[in-house]
């Protein structure tokens, strides 16, 4: 069952975003796990592949925000591997905004226990990220670095860093009393007043508002909250279709059809001994393609050759096929050559994108190196 084995808002959700000015915007939440951190990349490919198939190059449609805590952000190493990957061909997405919430503490640890680094956000500096540090308690100025963040990333199409530093005014979880590790903290934290105090307190003190308009915007508030506490208690039953999580197809069944025609293999196979003109093929690989070529024609089939032969039949059958990871365009030990380097001016020649004029794409991307 779907969501069953992890806490209920952990699987993610799909909606739309009105504006005030009635602007929509499509939005979806990843589904997260209790994992911290582990949802990074995954948020990344999501976005990636929703740019793969708008198609419109360098817009970077799709905009990915992360949310991080500050001890998670600096202490989990799939954070600096997901930066890693933020400028890289095959995975960049256009920027990612990541907001931190800096609670000054992870759990029951203090950040001298946590990192070794003066900020929870210094691991951004790896990419030259911006680095905006706000104070929670300052709605105003979290808006203005909010939108610096935006403009930022629409400019330059890199990541961009939010450190709102603010604090956790209860403890971990419902049974947590964080006076147990952090007395002189949460000392002061009892005697703040809240962010809505404050601001509320600024506004009237600039004359924005009066303490009555105040007063009753909080009125309103609490009374929705009420309304809809009671809906909730009240209600009969759940509704039988919950519109807002995602629709997973089902999986085919059945025996799939794989035969494909002759004049398909031979179009691959030609494909692979019909470089461009004036491409100089390094002398070493060229026998390697005119084996493949004849292998396609009179066996035997290697797994190298099975390979791009099913890659090939799906890119002439309109499936576009990615194929990313360490070394993967030539293959760690000589067996794919999906792309081939010219010997002399070190051009690329894809093979498999050069089958017929309406096949799918092909992508073909080294990796970072993590093993």
């Amino acid at each position: 069952v779907q969501g069953s084995g992890d806490v209920k808002y952990h699987l993610g959700a799909e909606g739309e975003f009105v504006a005030g000015s009635g602007a929509e915007i499509k939005v979806s939440v990843a589904a997260n796990p209790s994992h911290l951190e582990a949802v990074d990349p995954v948020l990344e490919g999501i976005a990636r592949a929703k740019q793969d198939v708008l198609n419109r190059g360098e817009e970077f449609p799709v905009l990915p925000v992360l949310l991080h805590g500050d001890a998670a952000f600096a202490g989990q190493g799939v954070v600096a591997e997901t930066l890693n990957l933020s400028q890289l061909r095959g995975y960049r997405t256009g920027g990612t905004i990541h907001l931190v919430i800096n609670n000054q503490v992870g759990f029951t640890t203090s950040p001298g226990s946590s990192r070794s680094s003066l900020y929870c956000t210094d691991v951004a500096r790896m990419v030259q990220a911006p680095i905006f540090h706000v104070n929670g308690d300052d709605p105003e100025a979290c808006i203005r670095v909010a939108r610096l963040a935006f403009e930022y990333r629409q400019a330059f199409n890199k990541d961009v860093v939010i450190d709102l530093v603010c604090y956790r005014r209860r403890g971990h979880n419902e049974g947590d009393d964080p006076s147990y590790t952090q007395p002189l903290m949460y000392d002061l934290i009892e005697q703040k007043r809240s962010v809505r105090k404050l601001y509320t307190e600024s506004l009237i003190g600039r004359g924005d508002i009066t303490i009555e308009e105040a007063e009753q915007v909080l009125r309103d508030y609490q009374q929705q909250l009420e309304r809809v506490f009671t809906e909730v208690r009240e209600a009969s039953s759940q509704p039988s279709e919950w519109t807002t999580v995602p629709d997973y197809p089902d999986k085919p069944s059945g025996e799939a059809s794989t035969a494909i025609p002759v004049e398909m293999l031979k179009r691959i196979a030609d494909a692979y001994v019909t470089p461009p003109d004036g491409f100089t093929v390094h002398p070493k690989v060229m026998p390697q393609l005119q084996r493949r070529s004849a292998a396609i024609a009179d066996g035997p089939i290697d797994w190298g050759t099975g390979e791009i032969l099913a890659f090939g039949s799906l890119l002439m059958e309109g499936r576009p096929v990615r194929l990313a990871g360490q070394d993967s365009r030539r293959g760690t030990f000589v067996s794919r050559f999906a792309t081939v380097i010219d010997r002399v001016n070190a051009d690329e020649w894809t093979p498999l994108s050069n089958l017929t004029e309406d096949q799918a794409k092909f992508h073909a991307y080294d990796s970072l190196l993590s093993e």
